[in-house]
């Protein structure tokens, strides 16, 4: 049967994760995972190498000195990137990739030269550019995004022709996009994916006709693209042709090497994957190989030779890039105020999309299970492993979880979150479980209180509650007052009494002399047969003490009188105050916590007296100082067993206002006999004791007195006595 704490614990955990699982969908947090945990582990991992099939050749206000050129690219002759493409061209560069939009035309003569030496290459790829229009529609606004294609005879002359957007505001780059959804335009990174792997689209229509598709697919790129479009929305279609490139049985195109293999694979990854992919930097600006434009135009053809094979893409890129706005903010941004270019973000994008490597965050259902599991695991650790242990094992499975991350990052290119697992979830759950260990603790402490407060003081049990493990033979000394008790007859009561009903009666008397001195805030420190031991521990002197405890004898008399207890024992009491010291008293297994010292034995000697004085209540002289409202009488000086020198002993007989004038005529008379005794006046003060015991026959301490005289008498009769 499940416990209730366990279905608790497990509630609480499931709680924590839902509530990660809800707070992950709000926007902000999804902009703080991506710009605090998301640069974090970009940080963490540092630079990496790229693909060495891409080459950016740069394009800056450098390359402009060097040549002999003004400041102002976009004014630069049109042949140079002529003679550019050609070089390239001869290198047996595989793909030529344009970031630079050539938006107007410029002489016709220039622009014809490129053209050209476009058509030559066969390879080149230019960047168009989407604009985004407002058309009013009545009352209602529509923005609708065009295409605007570079200048007509250079977009003729070029392979294809595709955007690459990135957004100019301060905004941190993180994404690009492969397809256009909505207008199903394809990206430039993507078109230069497919023009590497398919150059001519030969080898995916032998495909298409080895799985049995013919779809007399023509070799102009607009055909191409109309394929690509409807593979797009064909994914069984993808399934199949990608089952064909990766076990090679199609038979056409026959034995494909493994290079080309990958290429395809790649590409048909492309129309499967998420069309808003995330970027995966390879490092800080220059982190992919760039060559300046002008050591290629300069460079032998030996030289250019390590180029062959390559993806090259030109753009604006470097340090320095006079009135060009080409820089982007990103993970990776110096403290210098160096972004990463366009063109080095759109090599990137097409390293990911080659490399199939773009970052994968997990989906809504691995989220929301990856969320309420650790959720659910971290609560259940705090729960199961109260205090520092837990903290430290949490802590422990929070670096794991970190590290994990890591690891799954730099490894296999998975970014899972960690701002709401380690932010939020990890710290809620560690509350929560504080709170939870908090209140059963205070439980345990309140059980531990009701259960052993019959038998220890509290302060003792607080101790224990806390798990104070200090040896049990440590001991404290402070200023204290004492109360014991004993019960006249006891013995002979219990000779007569069933065990059971024994233990009845003497729960009653207990209970009767129990509630006056907790009442008044004592503690009672030991319990044997019919005796008890109360104290008032103090860390200083406390007059107070005193008068609580005074006012604890006197109730406990009022309260077994008025009582239903039979029979009512008669129970005498003695008072001391002075230096008290707690300890645990015991040996091997089993210890008491008490009071022991001298005070202890002299209270207990001092309520012994009561059977010679025939009183109730004595009290030493050190505990009737600083009494108020007490009628007490000094009974005189004593030699109380285990003591050298005699103390003196009062009766407490009741408080002021409950005093009868009987009573205070007594404690008059007796006083003037007491003095006459002290004043060797022997005699006559046996004489006052005498007329006092004929008024109150049960006055114990004339009679004790009178029977003193009489024994001295005796003895000076009889010296040998």
């Amino acid at each position: 049967m499940i416990r209730k704490e366990t279905i608790g614990s497990l509630g609480a955990g499931l709680m924590i994760g839902l509530l990660g699982v809800l707070i992950s969908l709000i926007p902000y947090t999804a902009a703080w995972e991506e710009g605090i945990g998301l640069e974090t582990l970009f940080k963490l991992r540092g630079r990496r190498t790229p693909p060495q099939e891409i080459v950016i050749v740069s394009i800056n206000g450098q390359t402009g000195e060097q040549l002999g050129l003004g400041e102002e690219i976009p004014a630069w002759p049109r042949t140079l990137h002529g003679r550019l493409i050609d070089r390239l061209h001869d290198a047996g560069v595989a793909v030529i990739v344009f970031d630079i939009f050539f938006k107007k035309p410029r002489d016709a003569e220039t622009d014809n030269l490129m053209a050209d030496a476009m058509r030559r290459a066969g390879n080149v790829l230019l960047v168009a550019y989407l604009q985004q229009q407002q058309i009013l529609s009545g009352q209602q606004t529509l923005y609708v995004e065009r295409l605007a294609l570079p200048t007509d005879s250079l977009a003729q002359a070029a392979v294809d022709v595709a955007p690459f957007v990135l957004p100019k505001v301060p905004v941190r780059v993180s994404r690009f996009w492969t397809f256009n959804g909505e207008n199903e335009l394809i990206s430039l990174p993507a078109a230069a994916l497919q023009r590497l792997a398919d150059p001519d689209g030969t080898l995916i229509r032998q495909l298409l006709q080895a799985i049995g598709e013919d779809l007399a697919l023509s070799s102009d790129g607009k055909d191409r693209q109309n394929a690509n479009h409807w593979l797009r929305g064909d994914a069984q279609l993808r399934k199949r042709l990608l089952e064909a490139v990766k076990t090679g049985k199609t038979g056409h195109p026959p034995n494909l090497p493994p290079l080309q293999r990958q290429r395809l694979t790649a590409l048909l990854a492309l129309y499967e994957n998420e069309p808003y992919p995330y970027l995966n930097f390879y490092g800080p600006p220059g982190s992919i190989p760039t060559l300046p434009i002008q050591e290629i135009l300069s460079a032998t053809p030996q030289a250019l030779e390590k180029l062959k094979g390559k993806v090259v893409f030109i753009g604006y890129a470097g340090a320095y890039q006079p009135k060009q706005k080409d820089g982007f903010y990103t993970v990776f941004s110096q403290p210098n105020g160096l972004d990463l270019s366009g063109v080095e973000i759109a090599a990137t994008a097409f390293a990911n999309l080659l490399r199939m490597e773009t970052l994968s965050p997990p989906g809504a259902g691995g989220l929301i299970a990856l969320l309420l599991g650790y959720g659910l695991v971290i609560t259940l650790l705090f729960r199961y492993l109260p205090g520092m242990p837990g903290i430290t094992t949490g802590i422990a499975v929070a670096s794991g979880y970190c590290y994990l991350v890591y690891l799954l990052f730099a490894q296999h290119n998975l970014w899972l979150p960690w701002f709401v697992p380690l932010a939020l979830q990890t710290p809620l759950a560690l509350i929560l479980s504080l709170i939870r260990h908090y209140r059963q603790m205070r439980l345990s402490r309140e059980q531990l209180r009701e259960l052993f407060g019959y038998y220890l003081p509290g302060d003792v049990i607080d101790r224990l509650a806390q798990g104070d493990s200090r040896p049990m033979t440590e001991s404290h000394s402070a200023f204290g007052v004492c109360l014991a008790s004993d019960a006249q007859g006891y013995t002979k009561l219990a000779e007569t009494m069933e065990p059971q009903a024994l233990q009845a009666f003497l729960n009653r008397y207990y209970e009767l002399l129990f509630a006056p001195v907790r009442a008044r805030d004592g503690v009672v420190s030991d319990v044997v047969g019919d005796a008890m031991l109360a104290i008032w521990p103090a860390i200083r002197l406390d007059r107070s003490l005193q008068q609580k405890a005074c006012e604890a004898a006197l109730a406990i008399g009022d309260a077994i009188q008025a009582s239903d207890l039979e029979p009512k024992l008669f129970t005498r009491i003695g008072l001391h105050a002075g230096e008290l010291v707690m300890s645990h008293v015991g040996a091997i297994d089993h210890f008491e916590y008490r009071a022991v010292g001298d005070m202890v034995n002299t209270a207990s000697r001092i309520e012994n007296l009561n059977k010679l004085l025939g009183t109730s209540i004595l009290a030493s002289g050190d505990f009737v100082e600083g009494l108020q409202g007490m009628l007490t009488r000094e009974l005189g000086r004593f030699l109380v067993a285990g003591k050298q020198r005699p103390i003196t002993l009062y009766e407490i007989a009741a408080t002021h206002e409950s005093a009868t004038p009987e009573l205070r005529a007594l404690h008059a008379a007796f006083a003037e006999a007491l003095a006459e005794w002290k004043r060797d006046d022997r005699s006559s003060a046996c004489q006052k004791f005498e007329a006092i015991l004929r008024d109150h026959p049960d006055d114990g301490p004339s009679r004790y007195y009178l029977q003193q005289y009489s024994e001295r008498r005796s003895n000076r009769k009889n010296p040998l006595g």
